[in-house]
């Protein structure tokens, strides 16, 4: 499934007119190789842990994290379709590989979706505070039940805008053999210390299909040093809806 064009521009203006009212000049947007000494990755880049907003709820982190830094998010949904519900779990792990690439793995419906996702992000551009940047990515898609077969390759990038207080992670992913395209956007912000409002649109499309978008809203708690907790809500405002509801329970964990 694809993204429909103006959400697609849409999202791709967000981040690039983000980005660059985020730096202070073109200079402040140097490639990783020129300033490699001076940043850090996401998990440490100018912030210290205290002072780090919340995962999304479903949206990739748009840098990788520090190098030997981890975090896991696990969710449980419960998702309304046709008169019925029916729970599942997700889950999202990440950590950072080197100083330039990140690694996820994740599966946001596990025993519904019969596939589950490696991906691999390299830190190609950043900001001079080391704050916000954009990464190329690969996405490898393989079989974890029966009902999946081969595994897809897909392309894109994230990228991340970073504020006083707030973030804006952003990502897109497309699938050449399937012409299948999907994306995410998310604000998350510390409204008060520990307190943290996340709003996500989430998007699919493909050939000859109608897209899909999705909105989320819900906030997120920290609960101690390590771990946050949230609740969220899901609901199509597309024309196509591929359920009725969906209710996020969530944990996110980091050490």
């Amino acid at each position: 499934m694809k993204l429909q064009q103006p959400l697609l521009w849409s999202l791709l203006l967000v981040t690039a007119t983000g980005f660059a009212s985020g730096s202070a000049s073109p200079a402040a947007r140097m490639s990783l190789q020129e300033q490699d000494h001076q940043t850090m990755p996401q998990g440490s880049m100018g912030m210290g842990e205290d002072e780090e907003v919340a995962h999304p709820f479903f949206t990739h982190m748009g840098m990788p994290e520090a190098v030997g830094t981890n975090s896991l998010r696990l969710s449980g949904l419960t998702t309304s379709a046709d008169g019925r519900s029916r729970g599942d779990f997700a889950f999202h792990y990440e950590t950072g590989l080197t100083k330039l690439i990140g690694f996820h793995l994740r599966s946001d419906a596990f025993t519904t979706d019969p596939f589950t996702e490696a991906m691999f992000q390299y830190a190609l551009i950043r900001s001079k505070d080391g704050m916000s940047g954009i990464a190329p990515l690969i996405e490898f898609e393989f079989p974890t039940r029966q009902a999946g077969s081969g595994i897809k390759t897909l392309y894109g990038f994230s990228s991340t805008l970073t504020m006083k207080r707030a973030a804006i992670n952003q990502v897109i992913h497309y699938d050449p053999k399937e012409k299948m395209l999907e994306g995410s956007i998310a604000y998350v912000c510390e409204h008060s210390k520990g307190f943290y409002p996340v709003v996500e649109l989430l998007g699919m499309a493909a050939k000859g299909e109608m897209p899909t978008l999705n909105a989320l809203f819900g906030p997120k708690v920290k609960v101690s040093k390590n771990a946050i907790v949230g609740v969220a809500y899901e609901t199509p405002i597309s024309a196509r809806k591929d359920f009725g509801s969906e209710f996020i329970v969530q944990l996110e964990l980091k050490w």
